[in-house]
């Protein structure tokens, strides 16, 4: 009987244990997760603040799904050492857990930024269901501006989700784009008037230089504008990073990431990994790199599982695959979306009355990226022509994705 041991308890993880005994019938999967609740969706966090999702909804499965899937989950369990020589690894406390085969599936961490004044109650970040209830706890108790620092996706999807709570929300972006360097301005100017419409105040070009408390509690921040912010509260969602300080002396291959091949093996024997935490092959640019997104780490983890139980299918490679809702504005990104590059030819479709704007990068005959706003009809094909390599022209992507639009070429 093979012992599986994944670490996290995320989309990577939870669906390789489920790939996992849907090969393997007998092994035994004891799955290590550093959270207090059992798994949920982390991407509905923003949801849940608003009010729109409920406890009820946020578990991935019911209570029942993984005793009888004889699928083991230690909550609170935090591993801080990865010992492949004895096949174990070592927990908080000192404890040892061996393995067979270990899946490295740890997600990632919030970022922080050491603001002068900011060692004060009420400068938080949210990663884990708990960190969303403080903050539900906080809007449904204080009327006061809540200010969140970060404009890519988790920050405006969590200042959308603290509005709907009917509260002031101002939100800090550094970069002269929200979502940068993804979006680019004519994407980010769409979004922006969005949030303006929805009561949020964005601020781009404009960070926190100092947090103001009273009482051990965050009152204001100061920004490097100048400007005075009044808050009781400061969301911070400027970014995240591999969790992969416990793989230090391991001898595991790491940069930003942990470095995989197209079976999601590691360079040491018997350990997989997937998830936020990987840096894989990304045949777009030829180079490996970080990809953190919930839909990429299910993905990886369904194909990681078949693997670790002797099966699978080589992984074609990451690529930067994303749809998100913000304040009633869809938008999608496939592959590359930045300034045309290598002889890239950049066709652009606009409706402004409409708020509709595609963006689509072909390359030696090739789509090589999409960037859809308010309009993300064509999203699947488009996906699976970048991924798949599948020959084009300008004419028919015109035709197929730009139709009713007034159409630039770059």
């Amino acid at each position: 009987m093979k012992r599986y041991v994944i670490i996290g308890g995320g989309p990577a993880g939870i669906n390789a244990a489920s790939a996992i005994r849907a090969r393997d019938p007998e092994g035994q999967i004891l799955v290590l997760d550093r959270d207090q609740d059992p798994p949920y969706y982390r991407t509905e966090l923003d949801t849940y603040i608003g009010g729109s999702t409920s406890d009820a909804d946020l578990p991935l499965h019911p209570q029942s799904y993984y005793p009888d899937q004889r699928i083991t989950i230690r909550l609170r369990t935090v591993v801080t050492k990865l010992l492949p020589n004895e096949r174990s690894v070592e927990v908080e406390g000192g404890e040892r857990v061996s393995y067979e085969s270990l899946l490295l599936a740890p997600g990632s961490l919030p970022l922080i930024v050491p603001w002068p004044g900011g060692q004060v109650s009420g400068v938080i970040t949210i990663r884990t269901w708990d960190d969303a209830r403080r903050v539900v706890r906080h809007v449904t108790e204080n009327d006061r501006t809540v200010l969140v620092v970060g404009g890519g996706v988790l920050g405006l999807i969590l200042a959308e989700g603290i509005r709907q709570r009917g509260r002031p929300v101002a939100l800090l972006e550094r970069e002269p784009r929200l979502w940068a360097p993804v979006l680019d301005e004519v994407a980010s100017d769409l979004i922006r008037a969005r949030l303006v419409e929805a009561g949020i105040r964005p601020f781009l070009r404009e960070e926190v230089a100092e947090v103001f408390g009273e009482g051990g509690r965050v009152v204001g921040v100061r920004t490097t504008k100048g400007q005075r912010i009044e808050t009781a509260l400061v969301v911070v969602a400027i970014g995240v990073r591999p969790d992969i300080e416990f793989l230090r002396g391991s001898g595991i291959r790491t940069d930003r990431g942990i470095f995989i091949d197209h079976e999601f093996r590691t360079n040491v024997q018997g350990v997989f990994a997937a998830g936020d935490a990987v840096q894989a092959y990304d045949p777009l640019t030829g180079q490996f790199r970080v990809v953190t997104n919930w839909n990429n780490a299910a993905e990886q983890g369904k194909l990681v599982g078949a693997f670790m139980a002797g099966g699978g299918e080589p992984y074609r490679g990451v690529i930067l695959a994303n749809t998100e809702s913000f304040c009633g504005t869809r938008v999608t990104v496939l592959g590359l979306t930045g300034p045309a590059s290598d002889g890239a030819l950049v066709l652009v479709g606009l409706d402004q009355a409409k708020g509709i704007y595609r963006k689509l990068m072909l390359r030696q005959d090739k789509l090589v990226g999409a960037l859809l706003v308010g309009n993300t009809s064509g999203e699947g094909m488009m996906r699976k022509w970048i991924l798949e390599g599948k020959p084009t022209s300008s004419t028919e992507l015109k035709s197929k994705f730009l139709t009713g639009l007034v159409i630039e070429e770059k």
